[in-house]
């Protein structure tokens, strides 16, 4: 339902009154004795410029945020004097643990100093040399369609609740826009890196629909980053890394490169995100710890999928022929993306005793 305001400003006769009194003159100059903090701030490193560092101070500082937020429910920035009578915005994410990392402020900052621009920065004219069959360029075809729906993913999951958010947390809600713009440009470049070899895109199937669709449908934002931050991120990491690995094609280097540096900051903030909620909040864990369990399942389904797996051998080995030679890397790509993904756990707080992760379960399975 939309929201009405209190009145009718437009028809009210103490606007035109107002107005009619400031046009002769009577401005009202109250609003200038505001008694707001008084703060000087200088860039620590000129030659960086002024970032949110360098405003971390007093009643504008994040230092300042309570973690139960009572006092601002309208669009007023921290710090800024609130007089009786504004409306509220109806945030329902009202608790800094339930949200903030320590390193989202530097994360906004540096998604901005190392913006890269794909249509300049990919060497397009490369795709003209491929330096592989039709086999391999059909195989990474697919990889890179698979990675555009993870970015769009990686993109809707903050979108879906950064207005919820209460604005006093506004480091923490610019990093969430930044990663959603960084992971547009991701879902663009990886379309286009698809399209743009010559064998069109790949298709979409269950098992990746599922996990995804895990990722989105995360109950609270804890669950929701945790999943999408640490668990999904962390998966396009070790994908990006290895196709960069195994291509020779500079502009397929190229995307693996940006690609990791993009993806690399939304798994840092993740990181910081729940090793920050359970220092605080350390309950949460039997919740996020479930949820892990589950996303870790369906991402189960997508690795031991036969399409996914066949795809990626296909890319290792160098091409059909070789494909059934590779997966034994395949397998051992999964040994990596497994311990990285243990270590981030162990990292934040969320280790569980041996035997109970199913990812670690499947790859040892596998590995004969």
């Amino acid at each position: 339902m939309a929201y009405y305001a209190p009145k009718e400003l437009m028809t009210g006769p103490e606007l035109i009154d107002r107005v009619v009194s400031i046009f002769t003159g009577t401005l009202g100059l109250e609003w200038m004795q505001v008694a707001t903090e008084r703060v000087k701030c200088t860039p620590s490193h000129p030659d960086r410029g002024l970032v949110f560092d360098d405003t971390n101070v007093g009643s504008y500082g994040w230092d300042a945020i309570p973690e139960k937020i009572r006092h601002n429910f309208s669009m007023a920035p921290r710090g800024a004097f609130q007089p009786p009578g504004l409306p509220n915005l109806g945030y329902t994410i009202n608790r800094k643990s339930e949200v903030w990392s320590d390193n989202a402020p530097a994360l906004y900052e540096e998604s901005k100093s190392r913006h890269w621009v794909p249509t300049r920065a990919v060497q397009w004219a490369a795709l003209e040399r491929l330096g592989h069959g039709e086999d391999v360029e059909r195989a990474l075809a697919q990889l890179y369609t698979d990675l555009t729906s993870m970015a769009i993913v990686l993109e809707d999951v903050p979108s879906k609740w950064v207005w919820r958010i209460n604005h006093e947390l506004v480091e923490l809600k610019s990093w969430l826009c930044a990663q959603m713009f960084d992971t547009a440009q991701l879902a663009d470049v990886f379309r286009k890196r698809a399209i743009a070899g010559g064998t069109g895109l790949g298709r979409d199937y269950p098992a990746l629909g599922e996990m995804l669709k895990g990722v989105l449908d995360s109950g609270t934002y804890p669950t929701a980053s945790m999943a999408a931050h640490l668990l999904l991120g962390g998966t396009m990491q070790v994908l990006l890394r290895h196709i960069g690995a195994v291509s020779a094609n500079d502009a397929d280097q190229t995307i693996s490169r940006f690609g990791v540096q993009d993806v690399s900051r939304i798994v840092a903030y993740g990181t910081g995100h729940i090793r920050y909620l359970l220092g605080v909040r350390p309950h949460e864990k039997a919740a996020l710890t479930d949820h892990l369990t589950e996303m870790e399942g369906l991402l189960i389904g997508l690795l031991g999928d036969p399409l996914f797996f066949s795809a990626l051998a296909v890319v290792t080995g160098g091409g059909r022929d070789q494909a059934a030679a590779a997966t034994a890397r395949v397998v051992r790509l999964y040994r990596v993306l497994c311990d990285e993904h243990l270590a981030r756990c162990r990292a934040v707080g969320l280790e569980r005793p041996e035997g109970r992760s199913p990812l670690a379960a499947f790859v040892r399975e596998i590995e004969g």
